[in-house]
Order: C-alpha cells, then sequence, then structure tokens
C-alpha cells in the first residue's frame, strides 16, 4: 500500500490518497464496514481527523475511477464548509474538480514507474 496526503488550499482540509492491491487493507486500516472485493476505488471521511479524506484505488491507470471519486471527495469537502453547489456559478466547482484529478494523478502515475 503506498500513500501521499496532501493539504487542500483554500478549503483548509487534507486527502490521503491510497494505491492497494487490496482495498480491504484500507478498510481495516481506518476500520471500517463493509466488504469491498469487487470495488476499484473507495472514498470516506477519515473520521479520526478534523475534515480528513480518504480515496482509495486498486488499479492507476482508469482515469474513470478518478473521475468518479472526485464527485465524492469534491461533495464531502463542499460539506465539510457548507457549501452549497451553485448551478449558475460552479467555477469553485470546476476548479476543485481539476485541482484534485492534478493531484490524484500525478501520485497514481509515479506508483506506475
Amino acid at each position: 500500500m503506498k500513500s501521499k496526503t496532501i493539504n487542500v488550499p483554500i478549503y483548509e482540509c487534507g486527502l490521503t490518497i491510497i494505491l492497494t492491491d487490496d482495498l480491504n487493507e484500507v478498510v481495516k486500516k481506518y476500520k471500517l464496514e463493509g466488504d469491498w472485493d469487487n470495488f476499484g476505488a473507495l472514498t470516506f471521511r477519515d473520521k479520526s481527523k478534523h475534515r480528513h479524506y480518504v480515496v482509495a484505488f486498486t488499479d492507476a491507470s482508469h482515469l474513470s475511477n478518478i473521475a468518479h471519486e472526485i464527485v465524492h471527495i469534491k461533495n464531502y469537502i463542499f460539506l465539510g464548509i457548507n457549501a452549497k453547489i451553485d448551478l449558475y456559478n460552479d467555477e469553485p466547482e470546476a476548479y476543485l474538480t481539476g485541482w484534485l484529478f492534478d493531484q490524484i494523478n500525478n501520485f497514481l502515475k509515479q506508483q506506475e514507474q
């Protein structure tokens, strides 16, 4: 299991990105419930820390998994600050989505080498 923890600027929260062969390692480490054998990724709030989120992947090459999990991360972050998604002014949401993609994609690419 490889991981990297980053601070998310402006939103004052943290994100841990994990690449693992088995999501059940993550489930055990963070004391989560459920069986994640058939999943390629998961996202959750780390309840042991203030406004900290975790995303874990089993495959570094599936870009659609990154996009999918970013929706969950973004929503956790917005819920954490009581932000409302504004369909007429979606620039904050779009900027955060792009920034998260770059951070996650760069980490996963480094792990493939």
